[in-house]
């Protein structure tokens, strides 16, 4: 029996996070806050809030971009001080979140979520 989009998302998840030296967690949510996959690293961060944040996060980035016309969102970086959460398009309706340590190179995690979103975008 083939598998479900849904189980083919959630084993492709966990492997790109398995095989990135940065990314501690992510999730692929819609834009309206809908959680479609999620590997998150502790136990206690509700999946349903992380939907909820990243759709109020990606709706105002994307109107800051757009009202000070700089084309069209493509990712939002947000820094706290225990660690760095990326919000990053992966097509007009879905986004992939990653969680980060607070000392990782930020230019490797964007280069790995780059290479993330791009496989995410075949399986969906």
């Amino acid at each position: 029996m083939a598998k479900k989009k849904s189980e083919i998302l959630a084993e492709s998840l966990a492997q790109l996070i398995s095989e990135s030296s940065d990314i501690e967690g992510a999730a692929v949510v819609g834009t309206d806050g809908l959680v479609y996959s999620a590997n998150v690293p502790q136990r206690a961060l509700d999946e349903n809030m992380v939907g909820a944040s990243s759709a109020a996060v990606f709706g105002l980035s994307r109107r800051s971009v757009q009202q000070l016309k700089r084309g069209e969102f493509t990712q939002t970086l947000i820094q706290g001080d225990e660690g760095n959460i990326i919000v990053s398009g992966i097509n007009s309706e879905t986004l992939f979140v990653g969680l980060t340590h607070k000392s990782v190179n930020l230019g490797m995690v964007f280069a790995e979520t780059r290479s993330i979103v791009a496989k995410l975008r075949e399986i969906l």
